[in-house]
């Protein structure tokens, strides 16, 4: 009896010690996290009068770099104003992008946004390049603001008594606090570019190179002639901490703090100004958005509404239906190049206007400028990637940009047809010290090691792909069970059940490693290390591999749309479910059903 007590005993003692250990392991961790954290924050406590620049979370995953405005409303969410990428939607873990696309071409009524704000805490207003929306947050659906389609929104205003004012064709718009149209105020001559509300709440409007006008009795009446100092360039509003959120008409968007300056920026773009000086200098009727000249010295250039062409004086209209047109450039034989803000890329020679489908981009980022190298191949830049494309073998390469502060890209080739670079100068090599060697012998060492450990983790990792692609079962599987509940044959009882949590939270697209974590009764930690030492994977991979095989059978079964299984499947953004399922399976999701049977990793890599 005494020996079965002493057994029992020693057990709860190690389980004990276990969990004890666990805790201290994790208290260390906390203890370092708030130490780092003191550190950093002594060089802002130190000097708390310098303003700094902090970029904002997240900015990197926005569908355009070029930002006109960003707010955070009542809930805590930023939402981004970008030329190009239409409305984004920060939650402090990812970005939710609202835009027109090929599957939904009437979304927005111009992926270019200029202003935006937030009405009653419930309304988003979407001010546009050619006109506005509105998104009501209850169900995240989008409808056209009357009475300003098709025009430009330069300015929304929600004034105290909760009415809206838009500024849109020399005019100001007021609406009632649920988007009904209630009075429009006429101008000047000139465009209103910035609206405001003074301390006895009347509206206030500022003039682009002009004053500013005060509604008063009904009309607009110029108080001044003056045009205002810089802030009149910069859109200002306050997060809920009070820190102020800044953009400018460059397209630069950051926070204020306080601390050591550093700076933020983005890629350039066609400017206003030098749109302006373009029109002035050639006689143009409207602000172009892009310009080309052609071989015969004509210019084309495009207006956002159509494409035109100015020759010996005379203006025609050679594209009048054709919109959005971001970039245009010829080649050497006479043919324009026009490309799209949805990454569509056409031809025009002849008279014939024709798409190409092999260099058009299926996920809708759009194109901010077309270059020719010295070859004819044809450079796409947009805001993540560069792509050179050669017309005439059909060839297509593509360049990842991740930095966010360039301005230019500059291309050099070592040799025709052959990869850029820069040269390397050339240095005589010498006898290196002996301590050198030990060094190297070292970290030969270290590497050997880290390499069979990363060899160990690679082939988990695709072992536990080949098993979840493969076990997708086709549509009229055998065993009765739909393809998209079906379980994988995995003989780990743990990372069965871990599986199964994920399926029953599929289509909740805020199921995180937190809630997985939860739902197994450990650590944040702990999760990662089983997840990782099972399946060579990071549990956020773990998730979105797990929502991939459902969209996978449910591709099979063809009974739902693309758009439908992204959503159903906890995927909040159509392109980034495309992305995703195009890494692990190796094709778009628009092909899988017709061309795949069977799957296995299309890469070395797991969906990111």
């Amino acid at each position: 009896m005494w020996t079965a007590l002493f057994s029992v005993s020693t057990v709860v003692y190690k389980q004990k010690k276990c969990i004890f250990a666990e805790k201290i392991r994790s208290n260390a961790v906390k203890r370092y996290a708030v130490f780092f954290l003191l550190v950093l924050l002594l060089p802002v406590s130190a000097d708390a009068q310098d303003i700094v620049r902090l970029a904002l979370p997240n900015l990197e995953q926005l569908s355009s770099h070029r930002i006109s405005q960003v707010i955070q409303d009542s809930e805590g969410f930023l939402w981004y104003a970008t030329e190009g990428g239409g409305l984004c939607r920060d939650d402090g873990r990812e970005i939710k992008v609202f835009r027109s696309d090929a599957e939904r071409p009437d979304l927005l009524q111009s992926n270019d946004v200029a202003c935006v704000a937030e009405g009653a805490g419930r309304y988003i207003i979407i001010g546009t390049f050619h006109g506005a929306n509105v998104l009501d947050k209850r169900d995240y659906s989008i409808r056209p603001l009357p009475d300003v389609d098709d025009k430009r929104v330069d300015d929304i205003l929600v004034s105290r008594n909760g009415h809206w004012w838009l500024t849109a064709n020399k005019k100001l718009y007021e609406y009632t606090p649920d988007g009904e149209l209630l009075n429009v105020y006429p101008g000047g001559e000139k465009y209103i570019f910035r609206l405001g509300e003074d301390a006895f709440g009347r509206i206030l409007c500022t003039e682009w190179e002009g004053g500013q006008l005060r509604l008063e009795d009904g009309r607009l009446v110029r108080v001044s002639d003056v045009w205002p100092d810089a802030g009149g360039f910069v859109r200002t509003t306050t997060d809920r901490q009070g820190r102020r959120l800044i953009t400018d008409i460059f397209g630069n968007c950051y926070a204020e703090a306080d601390g050591e300056q550093r700076v933020w920026s983005v890629p350039s773009a066609l400017t206003r100004f030098a749109a302006d000086s373009v029109r002035a200098a050639r006689g143009l009727s409207e602000r172009p958005v892009a310009v080309t000249e052609a071989p015969d010295g004509a210019l084309w250039f495009s207006t956002g509404r159509d494409v035109r062409r100015m020759k010996d004086g005379s203006e025609e209209a050679v594209f009048p239906e054709l919109k959005d047109v971001s970039a245009l450039a010829f080649t050497g034989d006479g043919t324009l190049w026009l490309a799209t803000i949805f990454g569509t890329l056409m031809t025009y020679k002849e008279g014939q206007l024709s798409t190409d489908e092999y260099a058009s981009n299926e996920y809708g980022d759009g194109v901010n400028a077309l270059a020719l190298d010295s070859l004819g191949c044809l450079i796409l830049v947009s805001d993540r990637y560069i792509r050179l494309y050669d017309p005439v073998r059909q060839t297509l390469r593509q360049q990842s940009r991740e930095a966010r502060d360039v301005y230019c890209i500059e291309l050099q080739e070592t040799r025709p047809g052959e990869r850029w670079s820069q040269p390397q100068p050339e240095s005589a090599a010498g006898p290196m010290p002996r301590w050198v060697w030990w060094t190297l012998a070292a970290l030969l060492v270290l590497l050997s090691a880290l390499s069979v450990q990363v060899w160990r983790l690679h082939r988990q990792r695709m072992r536990f792909l080949s098993l979840m692609t493969s076990s997708a079962p086709a549509p009229g599987a055998s065993n009765g069970e739909s393809p998209a509940t079906q379980q994988p044959a995995i003989d780990n009882e743990w990372l069965q059940e871990a599986i199964a949590r994920v399926e029953a939270h599929m289509s909740d697209d805020d199921y995180s490693v937190e809630h997985l974590a939860r739902d197994l009764c450990m650590s944040r930690m702990t999760l990662y290390r089983r997840i990782q030492s099972s399946t060579g994977q990071k549990p956020s991979e773990f998730i979105r591999t797990i929502r991939l095989r459902r969209a996978a059978g449910l591709l099979r079964e063809g009974r739902l749309s693309i758009t439908e299984i992204s959503y159903d499947t906890g995927f909040s953004s159509v392109s980034y479910f495309s992305r995703c399922f195009r890494t692990m399976y190796g094709v778009p999701p628009t092909l899988f059903g017709r061309t795949t049977t069977a799957g296995e990793p299309a890469s070395d890599e797991s969906p990111n």
